[in-house]
């Protein structure tokens, strides 16, 4: 079965941030993942990642103003200096975590933006963050958003996140494939994963349609990871999603496949 990853943002949320690096690694987790760090600084984090004994699969850089709405600024035009600058804090922190992947949140299309503008800015900056992230070993991926649960997102379905990074032609880009994002898009899950295996830097997952554990929704949990397994990928599988009770009672599906 894949290597499964917890991710801490949104499972263990019944005690804070610091505590749940040990939690995970309590309920069998080896590695843990993030959306956001940057609450906390990066020598609280790490002194609990390493009394945990778990590794740190991934974290998103820093994705703008999200309290007011935003969820990327990576296709904005005029935000690039931005950009530079989280991509710096991001280097911060997966040096301090030994991360070496981080994911790009393209963002929202503004209205007015011209789509094809907005995906220029797009590979520009990923461009930028895989020619700055290489220098300190780390991968960085772009993520596909389904336009159902985020409506507006620039890149809804995995074959835009991997135009995308073939827009940005910069070596070190990869895609995340988010199994929840890909099943609310209508994509056939086994199959797009075998097409875009190559270029696979790191899967998350949730059912669907509700975002909660296996076996809340109306996915074959036991074909796609037999799959993931079939295609030879060795990275993280990311649990992300959103417990339908406490996370510990959600965890049967890690039973069966872990």
């Amino acid at each position: 079965m894949p290597r499964f990853s917890a991710n801490i943002s949104v499972l263990f949320t019944e005690c804070e941030l610091p505590e749940r690096f040990a939690a995970a690694a309590n309920a069998g987790f080896a590695a843990v993942e993030i959306q956001f760090p940057y609450d906390h600084p990066p020598d609280q984090l790490a002194r609990a990642r390493e009394a945990a004994g778990v590794e740190v699969a991934l974290f998103n850089i820093p994705a703008g103003d999200m309290p007011a709405g935003e969820r990327g600024i990576a296709c904005l035009p005029g935000r690039e200096a931005e950009f530079r600058a989280g991509l710096a804090r991001a280097a911060e922190y997966a040096e301090a975590l030994d991360c070496h992947t981080v994911n790009v949140l393209a963002g929202l299309l503004p209205e007015g933006l011209d789509h094809e503008a907005a995906l220029d800015t797009l590979a520009g900056n990923l461009a930028l963050a895989g020619a700055e992230m290489a220098g300190c070993g780390v991968r960085v991926l772009a993520e596909a958003v389904n336009e159902e649960t985020m409506p507006g997102f620039v890149i809804n379905r995995t074959s835009d996140a991997l135009a995308a990074i073939e827009r940005a032609g910069h070596e070190n880009l990869a895609i995340q494939a988010d199994i929840f994002h890909m099943a609310m898009m209508g994509e056939d899950i086994v199959p797009a994963l075998a097409a875009c295996a190559p270029y696979l830097g790191h899967i998350q997952f949730a059912d669907a349609p509700g975002r909660h554990e296996p076996g809340t929704g109306d996915l074959d949990f036991a074909a796609i990871f037999a799959r993931i397994d079939a295609l030879g990928y060795e990275g993280w599988v990311g649990a992300e999603y959103q417990p339908s009770g406490e996370t510990v009672a959600s965890l049967g599906w890690l039973e069966e496949f872990g």
